[in-house]
């Protein structure tokens, strides 16, 4: 019974293959990639089982490689993007740089990040606590409330990745996702039309918590690399997600339905992400009140060519009610689109890849010195 079970799985991952194979030469599939085979996905080192959700493992290296770049990660002693340790009872006063894959320097060597660009600049140690893998303003208030704020700092620098930063910790969004079950923060509407923390895994033992972050970080990883199956399994997610919205949008009692035709960047015009999101930033501003603070705003290309063409976000609901808050808790803002070109922003960036490469860094770290240190 068991051999035969064997045999009846193993032709069924041949048939798929064979048939996600054909249906990816024909572009059949909502999602036609090819396999990436001499390429490492670099998620080896990442984690999590954290109550902010993505980390790093401490002490680790890991490589990540691409058709447009090829990086090594390295993590410290308690899985910062760093080469140096973090000691809490170090008596100089650091600099704080919080936000996701950008300010962790995703697809940077560590001497290209903007991290360490912007200490060469500084006669000051800049202790990294960015973290990739869809990590919101939410996990941002979690991790400096839990972790950093026990290092010896005078000054935060804070990283808001428009593109993401707005449904990264929405659950109505990611509850339309096959990976809406990893273990991580999200904000909900209780009740009482209060936004509270949500954990989707906070019912769920130890062990299948460990699944997901297997199957997130290392299977998701190996389908992607070596099999054409991964674009029908992202084909399912995508027609799952669009059935799993319709149901949402039908949901009586949702009052705030999230806009997810909508674009997540600079001109955003879905309320309940922004107000979920403007939630944690306030949290976030409430526990570090007395630190100086930095908000880098941080535009996608195409933001900067609606820009360019004469529209306008700073008359959007989100732009004023974010303006107030740094207002209300003295801090002092960095708007990347009103500095940088679509032409001049697009040279920042890997070709293959979103995130900035090392000239993008240096340019950042060179603008944020000039504007917050000269």
């Amino acid at each position: 019974m068991f051999k035969k079970s064997i045999i009846v799985l193993l032709v069924s991952i041949i048939v798929i293959e064979f048939f996600s194979f054909i249906a990816t030469k024909l572009n059949l599939l909502i999602v036609n990639h090819e396999p990436n085979y001499i390429y490492s996905q670099g998620n080896k080192w990442r984690v999590e089982n954290t109550n902010w959700g993505s980390w790093h493992k401490p002490n680790y290296k890991d490589k990540h490689s691409t058709k447009c770049f090829s990086v090594i990660y390295e993590s410290n002693n308690i899985g910062a993007r760093d080469v140096n340790d973090y000691f809490k009872n170090d008596k100089d006063k650091s600099l704080i740089l919080l936000g996701d894959s950008m300010a962790e320097g995703f697809a940077a060597n560590i001497e290209n990040t903007f991290a360490k660009k912007l200490e060469a600049k500084l006669n000051k140690k800049v202790l990294n606590f960015g973290s990739a893998a869809h990590f919101g303003p939410l996990q941002v208030k979690i991790l400096y409330d839990e972790m950093a704020k026990f290092y010896n700092h005078d000054e935060i620098i804070l990283f808001l990745n428009l593109n993401d930063d707005f449904v990264d910790n929405n659950w109505n969004f990611w509850n339309t996702k096959i990976r809406r079950l990893r273990h991580r923060p999200y904000f909900i509407k209780n009740d009482k039309n209060e936004f509270e923390i949500f954990y989707p895994t906070q019912n769920m033992s130890n062990f299948k918590k460990k699944l997901y972050e297997f199957y997130f970080f290392n299977v998701q990883g190996f389908l992607t690399k070596y099999t054409y199956t991964a674009n029908t399994l992202k084909t399912v997610n995508s027609v799952l997600g669009k059935y799993r919205v319709r149901q949402i949008n039908k949901d009586k009692h949702i009052k705030e339905k999230p806009n997810f035709d909508n674009t997540h960047s600079y001109f955003i015009d879905d309320k309940l992400s922004i107000n979920g999101t403007l939630f944690s930033l306030e949290e976030f501003f409430k526990i570090s009140k007395d630190i100086k603070k930095t908000v880098v705003l941080i535009p996608q290309v195409d933001d900067l060519v609606r820009i360019e063409s004469g529209e306008t976000f700073k008359n959007l609901y989100w732009y004023r009610k974010f303006s107030r808050l740094l207002k209300k808790y003295n801090t002092k803002l960095i708007d990347l689109s009103e500095h940088f070109s679509s032409k001049e922003y697009k040279k920042m960036r890997h070709t293959c890849d979103h995130h900035w490469n090392s000239s993008g860094n240096l340019k950042v770290a060179d603008l944020v010195y000039f504007l917050n240190y000269k």
